[in-house]
């Protein structure tokens, strides 16, 4: 159906059912955060709460060092289902939205619908405002361009943050080993001892900022090698005779919702931190696009 007697992507992403289900998404991820930041957490606590005991106790400190050690490794390997469950399921809330305000088929093979409970629940949780022009406004650039535009901006938003995250937690990364070397000078350790009281210990968070900084380039590169993608279907659009297709928008969307399924952890905060800036590259970026839509003459 032409874009034309279609609802434009500016206004269907306002309507009430649209920003309840931006609400819903945005509870739900929030929710798969908390999860992982309590899993982290107590990881973290239980190997603070072992180095310490193991250097107050250094008769027993093997044994106080191989169990704590163990018990953070084991709860960092078996508390993310419920994490990956409440991703999965702001995923397909998300992938509602799209795929209503964009007007693409769904794809049954890739996604269930959302209960209408699940999204009632979690919109009447969020206590947030950002659930009004997710997208930016693509003015008048014709069908499927437009839903490209916001795809594009969707790609770019996520692939910058999940690389900046990333360099935060390279940082921390080096400063916990900084930290763990100097706790073993401060208390004169030998190689066994720090072995033992701290490196041991230590594992459980080493492989949760390993894991993550390797997720966040994952992501960050996945996404960055999609919008490529997408840009050169716009490159098609505007120099080749035919426009890329509604097949191929939904063949985009098939990969963001499989990369939002396993996408990486990025807190709120840092969101909300850098959002304004990021929002802003977006707008300008839509904005060229849009120029360059204009100027080849593809608008209604």
């Amino acid at each position: 159906m032409p874009r034309d007697k279609l609802t434009p992507i500016a206004v269907a992403q306002n309507s009430e059912y649209s920003t309840r289900l931006l609400a819903a998404q945005a509870r739900l991820y929030t929710d798969a955060k908390n999860v992982h930041d309590v899993r982290v957490t107590i990881v973290l606590i239980l190997s603070t709460v072992t180095i310490i005991a193991a250097l107050m106790l250094p008769a027993i400190r093997p044994l106080i060092g191989a169990t704590g050690g163990i018990a953070a490794l084991l709860w960092s390997a078996v508390a993310s289902d419920r994490e990956r469950r409440r991703r999965r399921e702001a995923a397909f809330v998300q992938e509602e939205f799209d795929t209503h305000v964009f007007n693409l088929p769904w794809n049954d093979l890739a996604a269930d619908h959302p209960s209408p409970t699940l999204i009632a629940e979690a919109a009447a949780r969020y206590r947030g405002n950002r659930t009004q022009d997710w997208y930016p406004d693509t003015k008048n650039v014709v069908r499927p361009l437009d839903v490209l535009i916001c795809q594009r901006s969707n790609l770019g938003w996520g692939s910058s943050m999940h690389r900046y995250y990333a360099a935060c937690l390279t940082g921390a990364l080096l400063l916990l080993v900084v930290g763990a070397a100097a706790v073993s000078l401060v208390f004169h350790m030998s190689v066994v001892d720090m072995l033992t009281a701290v490196l041991v210990p230590l594992l459980a968070p080493l492989r949760e900022l390993i894991e993550m900084i390797k997720a966040n380039r994952d992501s960050g590169e996945t996404k960055a090698k999609l919008e490529a993608k997408v840009l050169s279907l716009w490159s098609q659009g505007m120099r080749g005779p035919n426009l890329p297709t509604v097949s191929d928008c939904r063949a985009v969307q098939d990969r963001i919702l499989g990369i939002r399924q396993s996408n990486a952890h990025v807190p709120d905060w840092l969101d909300s931190l850098r959002r304004n800036r990021t929002e802003s590259i977006m707008q300008q970026s839509a904005a060229h696009l849009i120029s360059e839509a204009i100027q080849h003459g593809r608008v209604r």
